[in-house]
């Protein structure tokens, strides 16, 4: 990529981590990888900013050309993989890329619920509720078949009891619950919450394949030892995401009815 620069969220660990894959796997100079906060004035006068805060810009220094999103990493892919472009151009191809690039880039500041530091550039993407509901129903069916082989293993527990219909009656009261207190905050700020939630369960889930994966290799203890640390990690992210979003100054009482549902919804499980 000669003189081209590819400018990056710097506060976004998603967009963080692929540009630098692209350093180390040699797509990219070092130089041609820049973070929006140490970009000059006359970078980021070429570029459309609300359009670059939603799609990664990649800036040609020689041309002006600057292109957005899927476009941009296309062109950075096709310097070491021969007709990727060309394949990526196709029309199905590109139509599948761009939704599902937005997909992620529409949300990322929901998967990693991190805020700009004072005085940076924030370049936070803009908000869409169709990416933002499709987000929210897709990890919620995700997250309720992944509760198929999460039964599965919790039943080599001496102290659970419940049916995978009992488990699952559970999982769509808490999402109801969640739902009904989200009517109670203003609508942009009612999906922010919900978003972060779903967050919540998935990394719950996610943090549960590796036991699914071990299943009756782990004794009860360990298991056990298991979901008291998952628990606390848990709880610890759930304070970071609510004061994210703002819940925990402005409007307590939601997150302490939400804590007190958890904790019965625990309390349900292993009763």
């Amino acid at each position: 990529m000669e003189n081209s620069i590819l400018l990056y969220d710097d506060h976004c660990p998603l967009c963080v981590g692929y540009t630098r894959l692209f350093v180390k796997t040699g797509l990219l100079k070092r130089e041609e990888r820049m973070a929006f906060s140490a970009a000059r004035e006359d970078l980021l006068a070429r570029i459309n900013f609300e359009k670059g805060s939603n799609e990664i810009p990649l800036i040609n220094l020689q041309s002006g050309q600057v292109l957005y999103g899927i476009d941009a990493l296309l062109e950075i892919l096709d310097t070491k993989i021969p007709m990727i472009k060309t394949i990526g151009n196709l029309h199905p191809v590109k139509w599948f890329l761009t939704h599902f690039y937005k997909f992620i880039s529409f949300n990322r500041k929901v998967i990693v619920a991190k805020k700009c530091g004072p005085g940076d550039i924030d370049c936070s993407p803009a908000f869409h509720p169709g990416y933002r509901i499709l987000f929210l129903l897709f990890f919620f069916c995700f997250n309720t078949v992944m509760l198929y082989p999460v039964d599965q293993v919790l039943q080599s527990l001496p102290f659970y009891h419940l049916t995978i219909r009992e488990l699952q009656v559970a999982h769509f009261v808490l999402a109801g619950a969640n739902c009904l207190l989200a009517f109670c905050l203003p609508a942009k700020k009612a999906i922010e919450y919900l978003g972060q939630v779903n967050m919540l369960a998935l990394t719950c889930t996610l943090l549960f394949v590796p036991v699914i994966l071990l299943a009756g290799q782990l004794t009860a203890i360990l298991l056990s030892l298991y979901l008291v640390f998952l628990s606390i990690f848990i709880f610890q992210e759930y304070l970071r995401r609510m004061d994210y979003i703002g819940l925990l100054s402005k409007h307590r009482w939601i997150s302490g009815i939400n804590l007190a549902g958890i904790c019965f919804f625990i309390l349900y499980l292993f009763r």
